[in-house]
């Protein structure tokens, strides 16, 4: 980490540097970053079980069994993108390391998620959704690690900021998502998480972990 640049003022009068973490446009996208990510994955904790009865097909029983599979992927694949990224960013640096690293989980879920909406199987379509949802996470991991990047000796206080905005987007995920399945049909409320998961990664085009609010040059 850079140090201290001694000719600003660091820490506000609340102990935390607030305007310099709310003015860093990586911190910026990056939590912006995280709502994206919240929205498609809370599809999985609020409306898959009913998805998996009322639309394909599944008994209350297969909904339960199948509907753990998402959960499955997901511990599976969050401890490897932590190993990819730590991989990448050896490999490529810290910046476009950790862009690789979400650029792969969250673009592959955006895909996952289209063709599992329109997969015309109901098994198919559950296993290219929880391969969705793996994939979501195998990403979340590098957001987690651009906190302790971009923040430095706040890095807690950034975390808890793109956590809240990740709440967020699931506070509006079972809302929205109701909404247009609703009135436009399940595939279409999928297809709309899908775009939301490529957001997600674009956002990363702007979030350059190396320059933190420790940067004077920021």
């Amino acid at each position: 980490a850079r140090g201290r640049p001694q000719n600003k003022p660091f820490v506000s009068g609340s102990g935390v540097p607030w305007w310099r973490i709310f003015t860093n446009r990586s911190i910026i996208a990056l939590v912006l970053g995280y709502f994206c990510q919240g929205f498609p994955i809370y599809f999985f904790h609020t409306w898959l079980f009913i998805y998996l009865v009322k639309v394909r097909g599944f008994s209350l029983t297969q909904g339960g069994l199948y509907g753990a599979i998402p959960y499955l992927a997901i511990a599976l694949a969050s401890p490897l993108g932590g190993q990819f990224s730590d991989f990448a960013v050896r490999k490529f640096g810290k910046r476009l390391g950790q862009r690789i690293a979400v650029w792969l989980g969250m673009f592959s879920s955006a895909i996952l998620l289209w063709e599992g909406a329109h997969a015309g199987n109901k098994v198919t379509a559950i296993l290219l959704l929880a391969a969705a949802a793996g994939c979501n996470m195998f990403a979340s991991v590098t957001f987690w690690a651009a906190c302790i990047d971009l923040g430095h000796d706040y890095s807690g206080s950034v975390a808890g900021l793109m956590n809240t905005f990740g709440n967020l987007g699931g506070f509006f995920s079972p809302i929205v998502t109701a909404y247009i399945a609703s009135a436009f049909g399940w595939t279409s409320a999928l297809t709309l998480a899908a775009l939301v998961t490529v957001v997600s990664g674009l956002c990363w085009l702007v979030v350059d972990s190396t320059r933190g609010i420790g940067d004077h040059s920021d």
